[in-house]
């Protein structure tokens, strides 16, 4: 059975965000059930991928982003792993897990990506919320990955989500 989450920001003015389990359409109120599965601390040039909000200092996986325009990213925690933009102008970002490469692909004409691995199969969906205040999105991840690859998922999914809105705010969008 496939997993999906959904991303909230944490609060108004936080970049900070909270992951849940299931396709929710607000965020729960906090201390009331469901409660996140994850927290992505979010800084200038880092992703910290933690269970909850009080293991920011011991987070499952960390990406930092190298370069004056953030376009190489190492990530660390149980696995290794890197990552890279797909170009000059792209917000696509590709990263490897296991000897095996995996491809965020950005449609320019809706608020969807899809995560497809070496092979051409699709492995994770995003879809973009649309004029929500805390909403950023939902995540489906395909059954039978591993523990770490959907750890790699989460945090390659806000990678690009942040990519996109930096382009955005860069054309003068919201």
């Amino acid at each position: 059975m496939d997993t999906t989450l959904t991303y909230f920001r944490k609060s108004a003015f936080s970049r900070d965000a909270l992951v849940y389990s299931g396709d929710l359409d607000s965020q729960p109120a906090e201390g009331t059930l469901p409660f996140p599965i994850y927290y992505l601390d979010i800084g200038t040039r880092h992703i910290n991928l933690c269970r909850n909000a009080t293991q920011v200092t011991s987070p499952l996986l960390t990406g930092k982003q190298h370069g004056i325009l953030g376009r190489t990213a190492t990530i660390r925690g149980d696995i290794i792993s890197s990552a890279h933009r797909n170009g000059v102008l792209s917000n696509a970002w590709t990263f490897v897990y296991m000897a095996e490469e995996f491809k965020w692909s950005i449609s320019r004409w809706s608020n969807r990506w899809t995560l497809v691995d070496g092979r051409g199969n699709n492995i994770a969906l995003f879809e973009r919320a649309s004029f929500r205040a805390s909403k950023i999105g939902t995540l489906n991840i395909s059954a039978g990955l591993s523990e770490h690859l959907v750890w790699l998922v989460v945090l390659t999914c806000e990678l690009v989500h942040r990519t996109v809105k930096a382009s955005e705010r860069a054309a003068g969008g919201s």
